[in-house]
């Protein structure tokens, strides 16, 4: 049996997907000697996957695994393999394989004489399975026979499936459930030479826009095309009413989607998102504010009607640790014993963290994350990692990083440095502001003239007087480091057209080469996502604007980067050094048992 006899035999033109199922051992084993090797070639093409959009086609490997492996790619073609391609006669091939390798030598050799055989067959693919009523898989065919007839510039072939479509749009495009019509409409709506005067499809959309009130995503994508329409025909003042039209729909579905339940309330969000975008840039600012005012009261409804995830902790065994390691220490003792128990994570660890977290529960992180603060407000939306390469978009992977941070710290914060607190709080009457004075005096890491109001924030931190404590610690510390970046030689300063300065934002400090050239880079991220990262606790932000409430200060983060303070002065005091070295309590340190910290339930 000859090669286009067994292709022919085991393709069908009406069975889909294309796939290295369909070449088995048996059939290889009917082929001359000299033909298995090209019968080995197409099954391994036939095993690639595709990507078709309006613009393109990527070929890929059918699957990709964590490890990196994967199964046949487009790269793995060689020359000799592109040879044996060309040579093959593709008109004696099955429409859906003849399709595949004539897109490949026309997409990665730019072969025309392939590029005119693929949208041919793609065309009579498309044909095929349309009739058959596939509006799914025909689409795609639909897709790669327009882009190439366009690019190629086969006018015979783009005319006759634009004549399909004119048939289509006044007979059909309004009674075809799904999608399908308008995808179809779009495809044609962004070809450059198309004639939408030649057509009514003003008047299938607004068909469309009318009887799809209850699916939103139909409904707008109609909107959507309409709009295009409008601006294609030169109709701008038509095309800003549409969009106002929109914008009108989803504030009115906004408000019929919003209840008593979270999934109701955040899609209500994203609507008058939506809506109120709309509203200001098609000139309706009254109507953005009106949306606003009304997206801002749902937002704060928001956190009443999130579902707690509550965990029942035993903390017993953290905190008889903690009086045992803490039992028969001075004060200051106390405090070096608190720096003891708090380690600077290091960024290489939480990055490991973060991937093994991506590859061990890839479904779990699939769609990202939506970061809301206690005003139901949305800060930061965090789009997932590519799971096919998790380091391609080093700054999404370092935001994720601050995320995962985050929630160690709060841990820590709620279980260890709180209830640490809280033993130093009842074993000492802190009542004297120089009880800590050892932790600044004569600490090189201090500006000038800050030690007083330092020793300030600390004592009422370790007080208990969290809440004042943090509105004096916060924008001393971004004080602190813009100092140490400014002694580096680094410019902390920018310089106006007009010749004023104004100090830098803290992000762009925390980035100077100068300060990352000369401080431990692990410490300086802990204190980025303490102070000024949206996906970490961004206290200094939410203490300059008066947000931060007087009970978020007096748990999780908070305690936290109170404690992480205390360990970076303790770094640089030379009493603190005493206090370590003359110490032989501190020197022994009984470490929490494996079950220190039960979980109940």
């Amino acid at each position: 049996m000859h090669i286009y006899e067994l292709l022919n035999s085991i393709i069908s033109e009406r069975k889909r997907p294309l796939s290295a199922n369909l070449f088995t051992e048996g059939d290889r084993d009917k082929l001359e000697e000299n033909e298995k090797t090209i019968f080995d070639l197409l099954k391994n093409v036939s095993s690639m996957g595709t990507r078709i959009s309006n613009h393109g086609i990527i070929f890929l490997p059918m699957f990709v695994m964590t490890d990196g492996s994967r199964t046949f790619s487009i790269d793995d073609i060689s020359e000799d393999d592109y040879l044996v391609l060309q040579n093959l006669e593709l008109k004696k091939i099955p429409l859906t394989l003849r399709a595949l390798i004539a897109d490949i030598l026309w997409s990665n050799k730019k072969e025309y004489k392939a590029a005119k055989i693929a949208a041919e067959a793609y065309w009579k693919i498309f044909l095929l399975w349309y009739k058959n009523e596939d509006t799914i898989g025909s689409l795609d065919m639909l897709r790669r026979a327009v882009a190439i007839s366009v690019q190629t510039k086969q006018i015979s072939l783009y005319n006759e499936i634009q004549d399909w479509f004119n048939d289509f749009a006044n007979d059909k495009a309004t009674s075809l459930e799904g999608f399908f019509s308008l995808r179809v409409m779009e495809l044609f709506l962004e070809q450059k030479n198309f004639d939408v005067n030649a057509l009514s499809i003003l008047k299938v959309l607004d068909e469309l826009i009318d009887s799809s009130n209850d699916i939103v995503t139909k409904k707008e994508q109609a909107y959507e095309l309409k709009t295009k329409c409008l601006y294609k025909l030169r109709r701008k003042e038509e095309a800003t009413k549409n969009n106002i039209c929109l914008a009108d729909y989803y504030i009115n579905w906004a408000e019929k989607t919003f209840q008593k339940d979270i999934q109701g309330a955040l899609r209500a969000v994203e609507f008058y998102r939506k809506g109120i975008m709309l509203y200001r840039n098609n000139g309706a600012p009254g109507k953005a504010e009106v949306a606003h005012k009304r997206l801002v009261e749902i937002q704060s409804k928001i956190p009443k009607i999130m579902v707690p995830f509550s965990v029942e902790l035993d903390i017993k065994g953290v905190v008889n640790n903690l009086k045992v390691n803490m039992e028969g220490l001075s004060f200051e003792e106390c405090v070096m014993r608190l720096t003891q128990m708090f380690v600077f994570e290091k960024q290489e660890d939480i990055k490991e963290r973060v991937l093994e977290e991506f590859k061990n529960h890839p479904i779990e992180h699939l769609f990202g994350k939506r970061l809301i603060n206690a005003k139901g407000q949305t800060v930061l939306s965090l789009p997932p990692l590519d799971i096919s390469n998790l380091e391609k978009d080093p700054k999404l992977v370092e935001l994720h990083m601050f995320q995962n941070a985050l929630g160690k710290q709060k841990i820590v914060g709620d279980i260890w440095m709180k209830n640490a607190l809280i033993v130093m709080q009842d074993k000492f009457d802190i009542n004297n502001r120089s009880l800590v004075e050892f932790l600044v005096k004569d600490n090189p890491i201090i500006p000038n003239g800050r030690e007083r109001i330092f020793q300030s924030g600390l004592y009422m931190f370790l007080k208990g007087d969290y809440y004042e404590a943090l509105h004096i610690l916060a924008p001393q510390v971004e004080n602190l480091f813009r100092n140490i970046a400014r002694v580096a030689g680094g410019l902390t300063v920018t310089l106006e057209e007009d010749g004023s300065s104004m100090e830098k934002v803290l992000r762009s400090i925390f980035s100077l080469p100068e300060l990352l050239d000369c401080y431990d880079n692990d410490i300086l991220f802990t204190f980025r996502g303490l102070l000024n990262e949206q996906a970490g606790a961004n206290i200094r932000n939410e203490i300059a604007h008066g947000a931060i409430s007087e009970n978020a200060c007096s748990t999780g983060v908070c305690l936290y980067f109170g404690v992480a303070v205390i360990k970076l002065l303790s770094m640089t005091s030379h009493s603190c050094y005493q206090i370590l070295k003359n110490s032989e309590k501190l020197k022994h340190y009984v470490q929490p048992d494996k079950d220190a910290l039960k979980v109940i339930r």
